[in-house]
């Protein structure tokens, strides 16, 4: 038995005579979506995770004349150049903003060369 509670937000396992609390909904198995939709009216699904493609394609995709041109818009702006040599970030988002007029600025399309 599970009870789900914080909108379905918060799952535990509990004893088949636990009787739940004010907030609480019990389920005999694991809530789908659809379970917890219909349970909690604040119920809200977790957002699909943004769609990334490695840093390193996307300057795979790029010749050597854009690859230089690149760096120069990238050593030119330093917010951007901290942004996409981040040690702990290898990845961009496919439609982060920042990305897609730096690869506007290169003259290129961001839908081909950002994509996953």
């Amino acid at each position: 038995m599970f009870c789900y509670s914080n909108n379905g937000a918060s799952m535990r396992a509990v004893d088949p005579d636990y009787v739940a609390q004010p907030g609480e909904v019990l389920f005999a198995n694991y809530a789908t979506e659809a379970d917890l939709v219909e349970a909690f009216s604040g119920y809200a699904p977790a957002a699909p995770p943004p769609v990334t493609v490695l840093k390193s394609t996307v300057m795979a995709r790029l010749t050597d004349a854009q690859m230089a041109s690149a760096y120069a818009i990238l050593t030119g702006e330093p917010k951007l150049f901290g942004k996409w040599f981040a040690p702990d970030r290898p990845v961009v988002n496919c439609n982060d903003p920042d990305a897609i007029s730096f690869v506007n600025a290169l003259g290129l399309d961001p839908a081909v060369i950002l994509a996953p």
